[in-house]
């Protein structure tokens, strides 16, 4: 009975989680869309760029602090002081960092990292990144630790409306440039991460266990990151190495191309992004208390539905990647379709991967995950060098095959390398290794995405043709593909975890609530 108050909880969390996720990333898509016509390929390029490249700075100097930061207040409520000593190392990590971009790094190896970028635009993208990705991540684990699902997703709506307007607001009076977003950026998350820390840090009324010394905090914080020093290490050259070797081989307008492929990929990411912080406080809890079974439960079933989900996803978007970039990018993008169309199979294991690394993190086997991340990506990085260094002028040449090289060398890999992740993670769990459902249920889901193009095709026109007559196919074919992915489930019930009787039930409940939300 109380598992079943545990899953009821998440489940309830999830579909909100899920609901204001499709929304942000709705909102968030399109001002991509927008940005990225704003700025055409080459200062799209030039954008991501410098964004990618802090996002991978920003791993290193957190060394997985952030991991160990949601972990302990996932755990048990934390004092002032514990969010007090956390505040103070941020600090650190922004001065540093800040100081070496602006001021210390020597020109001749500056200009070697970021390719002939300003100084003054490279310490914007640095100031925008950790306002993203570090006050603005940390607010939302303060509030999904607390189990305020809902306030989190609605303050992050209300943050992705106000990016979409402004970003509009630009686009319309044709004064988009690289320096006027990072400034946005800044502005908008890092006022938002204030206010909406003030909102959700709330004094608990219940009592909270002594925090201790900032020494014996630094202590719970080093046993915990120890292990990821080298992780951090390894993960920043290999985030770093991938978009400095797209934009010094390939140029800017490849590096748009790949960047934008990979945006509309995200969309496939919507459940697994909705459902990890919620799954990271489950797991850590029930590690810690020691409930074994609810761990496995949570594991084969969220695994196995959001990496079908996922290929549902794929299987429906693949087949109009040609449509789609026409429609939302324009003439400029064209050349973007096959590596978005490459790109769309790239969530479908990252969504495996992300849950895996969570099983690893949350249960505290960092070591673990330590060794196995930085052998996966030593094994990756000579992939990709030979994916995108061109095929002379190089002591050891490559394809060059720039973004299309890349999008293909990322799903390739990926495929690789979290099956080796689940399969560790299976021994040490004393799990049977799970595969067989990814063999069945990707495969299929992506035929029948073609398959129901091909059908639509013989009936309507779908190269060169506006989205208004696109419109009809388009919703054609969404619904017979729903209706062929619900029978392929009910059919095969073991691709999400499932036995015929739980999909029965739940196909009855949902019938249920549907029909008395339609009286």
């Amino acid at each position: 009975m109380e598992f079943y108050f545990y899953v009821t909880a998440i489940k309830s969390r999830f579909l909100v989680s899920v609901i204001a996720n499709v929304l942000r990333a709705g909102i968030t898509f399109a001002c991509g869309i927008l940005i990225a016509r704003g700025l055409n390929p080459v200062g799209y390029g030039e954008l991501t760029f410098l964004l990618g490249s802090f996002v991978a700075i920003r791993a290193l100097v957190d060394m997985g602090s952030s991991s160990a930061f949601y972990t302990f207040i996932s755990r048990r409520t934390r004092g002032d002081r514990f969010y007090f000593f956390y505040f103070l190392w941020l600090l650190l990590q922004f001065a540093i960092t800040l100081a070496l971009v602006s001021l210390l790094i020597p020109s001749g190896l500056f200009e070697k990292i970021w390719l002939g970028q300003l100084r003054e635009t490279v310490a914007l993208a640095f100031v925008a990144v950790f306002m993203q990705q570090q006050m603005w991540q940390m607010v939302g684990q303060i509030g999904e630790s607390a189990r305020k699902t809902i306030k989190v997703q609605l303050l992050n709506i209300a943050v992705a409306i106000t990016y979409l307007v402004i970003s509009y607001l630009l686009f319309w009076l044709g004064d988009m440039s690289v320096q006027g977003i990072l400034w946005i950026m800044i502005g908008l998350y890092g006022t938002a991460a204030i206010l909406s820390y003030l909102l959700l840090r709330e004094r608990n009324a219940e009592p909270v266990e002594p925090e201790g010394t900032y020494r014996q905090m630094l202590g719970e914080y080093w046993a915990y990151c120890k292990p990821m020093i080298w992780l951090a290490v390894a993960g920043f050259f290999y985030a770093f190495a991938d978009k400095w070797m797209l934009q010094k081989f390939g140029g800017a307008a490849q590096q748009g191309y790949f960047q934008i492929a990979s945006q509309f990929a995200q969309i496939s990411l919507l459940a697994t992004v909705s459902i990890l912080n919620i799954f990271w406080k489950e797991i850590a809890e029930a590690r810690a208390r020691g409930e074994h079974g609810r761990v496995a439960i949570l594991y084969t079933k969220i695994n196995r539905g959001l990496v079908i989900l996922s290929a549902v996803i794929a299987g429906l978007l693949l087949p109009w990647a040609k449509q789609i970039v026409a429609i939302l990018l324009g003439p400029t993008y064209v050349k973007a379709w096959p590596i978005l169309a490459i790109m769309f199979l790239y969530p479908i294991h990252q969504s495996m991967g992300q849950i895996g690394g969570t099983m690893f993190m949350a249960g505290g086997d960092t070591r673990k995950y330590v060794v196995l991340s930085i052998g996966l990506m030593l094994f990756t990085l000579p992939v990709s060098y030979l994916a995108l260094a061109p095929s002379s002028g190089m002591l050891i040449p490559g394809l060059g095959l720039g973004a299309i090289g890349m999008a293909g060398y990322m799903v390739l890999t990926s495929i690789v390398a979290v099956n080796i992740q689940a399969w560790v993670l299976a021994r040490h769990n004393a799990w049977q290794f799970d595969w067989q459902y990814q063999a069945v249920g990707i495969p299929l889901m992506i035929a029948l995405g073609y398959a129901i193009k091909l059908l639509v095709g013989l009936v309507w026109e779908l190269d060169g043709v506006g989205w208004v007559e696109l419109l009809i196919p388009v919703v054609v074919a969404c619904v017979v593909y729903a209706g062929s992915v619900v029978l392929v489930v009910k059919s095969l019930p073991w691709l999400i975890g499932m036995s015929k009787e739980e999909f029965n039930r739940m196909f009855l409940q949902l019938r249920k609530e549907f029909r008395h939300v339609g009286a």
